[in-house]
């Protein structure tokens, strides 16, 4: 059965259609019915709820007829009505009508009349709740809505009738215009049914008060509400056909998402979602005109008293709230939060709702006001436009005895901090702590709006990604070192991985690859540090030099559409060939080619839209300084030297074969990394360098992608 809901115009929450107050905000749906239940509320509250059987002395819950322990009566008009009724017993009246003039009798239904095409779906929670009265039943399934009667009129005698009002069988609305077939014969005016017709109708104003009136009544009214209900899930059911055997399904909104199964040949199915837009409440103003704040979402709060700090290295790093950070031309706005409500073991408890709904709130709130104040939840912290200018950088600072913290990284190894212009109680002071990411997208707002620079840079915060160019000792090799690595470190939206490692005595720096072919340090380089340093005999040290595999700006370009695993396609093979973005397109350095490359696919003749799949052939290409070797498993297939010009666009790449079926023939060819993956297009053997990595079907250019193995 399912159940229908309304939007709440005061709180947009969804509750039941028959609820006539808003639990949630207090709107009002119906005043009548609120005036009547707050009556009825009074008037149970001055009422006991247990009354004392009178025989055995039990409490029964009041408004019960009988008492549970000993059957005794607790209402004196319904004791004397039963007894009244067993004194006189009603007398059974024999008719002579004709069978089919008899009005009493409902006429079996023309099934084929009736049956739809369309079948309910089957959910697998669904029950069936049966009633049933003298010769018909009436049978509702809840999980579905399928409603359906049944007669036995074809049981009754012929001859004889019995008239008994305080039994009667409840007749369902459908069945009195519906239920009768347009052939059947029309009762006669001067039948002798009027008689019946009024004795039933005497019978029925004296028996209303009495016990199986009362019952009877009750199953009639139960019986219309529940195919109401029916009648009203059925006016919004939406008909899918079933894949297997065709057959037309019948199923609500309200299972929209959801799995049932098909009536007739029970395959499952699953129900698309079904999106309802929300009709505008009435009286609701346009939205403000917009205005335009940037937001910096989940950056560190810190408010503290500068008497309780201790200087000592992240004392404060711990002591922080999460808030968001909006820039307006109307100065700098702090948004903090309030705790969400914790769940309790039967539900949702009292209290504000989880931080993402929160935000949607404050910012809805926001863009319908056109203004930056009275937000709905959380805490608000605002700094005028006038007073931005006193924000200014705590952590770092280049000269300590400038540093209010005498250069003792409090926040945190790797972390920027400024202070805050708030007027807090007690002399407090607030600060803003990011990491590198966070920071460079807090100070571009800053110099836009305002026209404010923290001259961070002066004090060792690296403004761009910034390499150290080294030379291995082993390979000639260059090694890109990246500078100012702690604030990299130190920073989640960063990924970084070994690109080398420094002698800590002498300075000198070796490849990944020197170092496991010449084994230093054993074969995963653990003991690296241990091992003499090949130039000066001293311990090599634990000093490694790093580069970046991942930035947050490749975090944002890679970022998708919001739809589930489900419905999420499969990367397409041919999505390698497509142009690269603006971070791809970087220098490519002859230190990103080494290492070990699996082949994942390959593309002839120019065909690049169409590759074979070749991840399951193990073709490995490893690439050692200016060495290269081509292995399938175990077999070593080719080997020869590579020749890189990074000063061309794209970076070409030439492969000098020394041994296998090809050796003394070159390869001319450009290569690139695109989202991790390197791409190498050769032209054929004696045939020009291709000049890019379009598609070419009048050629013989060949394209291989790898992934690192």
């Amino acid at each position: 059965m399912s159940t229908t809901f309304q939007s709440c115009p005061g709180c947009d929450s969804f509750i039941l259609s028959d609820t006539y107050e808003c639990p949630e905000c207090g709107h009002v749906f119906d005043q009548e019915r609120a005036k009547t239940a707050a009556a009825q509320s009074e008037e149970l509250k001055s009422q006991t709820m247990y009354d004392t059987c009178r025989k055995c002395g039990e409490s029964v819950r009041s408004g019960l007829v009988r008492c549970w322990n000993c059957n005794t009566f607790m209402r004196k008009d319904v004791e004397a009505r039963y007894e009244q009724m067993q004194a006189t017993p009603q007398k059974i009246i024999f008719s002579d009508i004709p069978k089919e003039q008899r009005t009493e009798i409902l006429q079996t239904r023309d099934r084929k009349k009736y049956v739809s095409r369309a079948l309910d779906a089957q959910d697998d929670s669904e029950f069936e709740f049966t009633l049933r009265s003298g010769d018909s039943s009436a049978s509702i399934a809840t999980g579905s809505g399928t409603y359906h009667e049944t007669t036995a009129a074809s049981e009754t005698p012929a001859k004889a009738t019995v008239t008994q009002p305080l039994t009667e069988q409840p007749k369902l609305k459908s069945d009195t215009a519906e239920s009768q077939p347009s052939d059947a014969p029309a009762t006669p005016d001067d039948a002798p049914a009027a008689p019946a017709a009024n004795d039933e109708k005497k019978s029925e104003e004296a028996g209303v008060d009495d016990l199986v009136g009362i019952a009877l009544q009750d199953q009639r009214e139960h019986l219309r509400r529940k195919k109401q209900k029916v009648e009203e899930a059925r006016s919004r059911r939406i008909l899918l056909p079933c894949t297997r055997c065709g057959a037309w399904i019948r199923v609500s909104q309200d299972q929209s998402g959801s799995t049932l199964r098909c009536r007739q040949c029970k395959a499952p199915f699953v129900v698309p979602q079904i999106k309802k837009k929300e009709k505008p409440a009435a009286g609701k103003q346009s939205k403000a005109a917009q205005i335009k704040v940037t937001w910096i979402n989940d950056v560190r709060l810190h408010i503290v008293s500068p008497t309780d700090v201790v200087l000592k290295p992240a004392s404060l790093e711990k002591s922080s709230e999460t808030v968001d950070a909006g820039f307006h031309e109307s100065g700098l706005h702090l948004v903090k939060y309030a705790p969400p409500a914790k769940k309790s073991l039967f539900g949702k408890a009292d209290g504000p709702p989880d931080v993402p709904d929160q935000r949607k709130q404050v910012r809805e709130h926001i863009a319908t006001a056109g203004t930056i104040k009275d937000i709905p939840v959380g805490e608000l912290f605002t700094i005028p436009s006038e007073n931005v200018s006193k924000v200014r950088l705590i952590q770092p600072v280049a000269e300590a005895h400038e540093s209010m913290f005498a250069g003792v990284p409090v926040f945190g190894e790797g972390r920027i901090a400024v202070y805050l212009p708030l007027d807090l109680p007690d002399n407090k002071q607030a600060f803003l702590s990011f990491a590198l990411s966070e920071y460079r997208k807090f100070s571009d707002p800053l110099k836009e709006m305002f026209q404010m620079e923290l001259n961070a840079e002066q004090n060792g915060v690296p403004a761009t990604d910034a390499y150290d160019t080294l030379k291995c000792n082993l390979s000639d090799m260059p090694i890109q070192s990246l500078k100012d690595v702690l604030y990299y470190q130190n920073d989640p939206g960063y990924e970084l991985e070994v690109s080398g490692y420094i002698c800590g005595t002498c300075g000198i720096a070796i490849t990944e690859e020197s170092r496991a072919r010449k084994k230093l340090g054993g074969a995963g380089g653990k003991g690296l540090a241990k091992v003499k340093c090949p130039a000066c005999s001293n311990k090599f040290g634990e000093r490694k030099a790093y580069r970046i595999v991942k930035s947050p700006s490749d975090s944002e370009t890679e970022e998708e559409e919001d739809v589930s695993e489900v419905l999420r396609p499969k990367k397409d093979p041919t999505e390698d060939n497509k142009a690269p973005s603006a971070a791809d397109k970087a220098t490519l350095a002859a230190a990103d080619l080494q290492g070990a490359w699996k082949m994942i696919s390959i593309a002839q003749n120019g065909d690049f839209e169409n590759p074979s799949d070749t991840s399951a052939a193990g073709i490995v290409f490893t690439i050692d300084g200016e060495k290269y070797t081509v292995a399938a498993g175990d077999d070593v297939q080719e080997q020869g030297t590579l020749t890189l010009n990074t000063a061309e666009s794209p970076v070409q790449m030439d492969q000098q074969i020394g041994e296998g079926p090809d050796a003394g023939k070159s390869h001319l060819g450009i290569v690139r990394i695109v989202d991790g993956r390197l791409q190498n297009c050769q032209a054929a053997f004696g045939e020009a360098r291709p000049e890019n990595f379009e598609p070419q079907k009048d050629s013989k250019n060949t394209l291989a992608i790898f992934e690192r193995a």
